[in-house]
């Protein structure tokens, strides 16, 4: 297998939720923060924060003096 074939695999494997054991020991002990349910939550923010601004944001026109 080549390298970037491995690389391939493990990023397809973390994105549905895969990790390793080893990493999940290490997750549990020393406080792993990048985990898919960390960027799971974090997209979910980011689309939240994102829907409010722009509903809170509307289109303003320039006022002219007359």
């Amino acid at each position: 297998m080549k390298f970037q074939d491995a690389v391939k695999k493990s990023i397809k494997a973390f994105v549905d939720g895969k990790m390793p054991k080893t990493l999940m020991e290490m997750k549990a002990e020393e406080g792993l923060m990048f985990t898919p349910d960390y960027f799971d939550e974090l997209e979910a923010s980011l689309v939240e924060e994102k829907g409010s601004s722009k509903k809170s944001k509307k289109k303003e026109e320039p006022e002219y003096e007359a």
